[in-house]
């Protein structure tokens, strides 16, 4: 067999950036600051096995902000080099499905050529290569949106659910973003996995 190639990530340090911008967030930075509860097996906690808990996730926020998404990885490694992953694969993050559906239908912010500030940043990300990765902080997602019932009284309440999913899955096809949604007590652990196994897999191709 040939020599092993690549760069074992745990080998390396890395920390989770975060866009300075990012509002509400504390949630995400609390349980980085706490470590994950990895909890075993079903069949294992039949038997008596206890959850572990994870280290600390270190993280910093990006001074003058990531140019898109809100959240990416810097790895260094085992010489001392940095890779810093935000022109490579971020995640943006919305804070449900009415920051979601505000976004999508956003007018005021449209340019000459008709898109908002939205689309704007998935089209930049997509031109300049980067992988983005849409968390939307809602479980049952498609449900939600196709029972119509869980929009505040506001603009996102006037949008029909059909509108709703058209309007968000041509922007996941035309820019080839990746959508996840999750309830918003996971999401820390989702954007860490998410950031983790990218760089992970990357490293592995150096």
């Amino acid at each position: 067999m040939g020599e092993k190639k690549g760069i074992d990530i745990k080998k390396c340090k890395y920390k989770i950036v975060v866009d300075t911008r990012e509002k509400l967030c504390n949630h995400i930075l609390t349980k980085f600051e706490e470590g994950f509860e990895l909890k075993p097996s079903h069949h294992d906690m039949y038997r008596g096995i206890k959850s572990k808990y994870s280290n600390p996730v270190a993280y910093y926020k990006q001074d003058k902000g990531l140019k898109t998404g809100d959240f990416t990885i810097c790895v260094q490694l085992p010489n001392g080099e940095q890779i810093n992953f935000k022109d490579k694969v971020v995640i943006e993050r919305k804070q449900g499905l009415n920051e979601l559906c505000s976004n999508l239908f956003d007018k005021a912010s449209k340019d000459e050529e008709g898109l908002n500030r939205f689309e704007r940043e998935l089209k930049r990300g997509y031109e300049q290569g980067i992988k983005i990765y849409l968390l939307v902080e809602q479980s049952d997602l498609y449900s939600k949106i196709y029972s119509s019932k869980h929009f505040r009284y506001d603009k996102a309440s006037k949008v029909n659910p059909s509108s709703f999913v058209a309007m968000l899955e041509s922007l996941l096809v035309r820019y080839n973003v990746n959508l996840v949604y999750c309830d918003k007590k996971d999401s820390a652990r989702i954007i860490h996995d998410i950031l983790y196994y990218e760089a992970r897999e990357y490293l592995k191709r150096l």
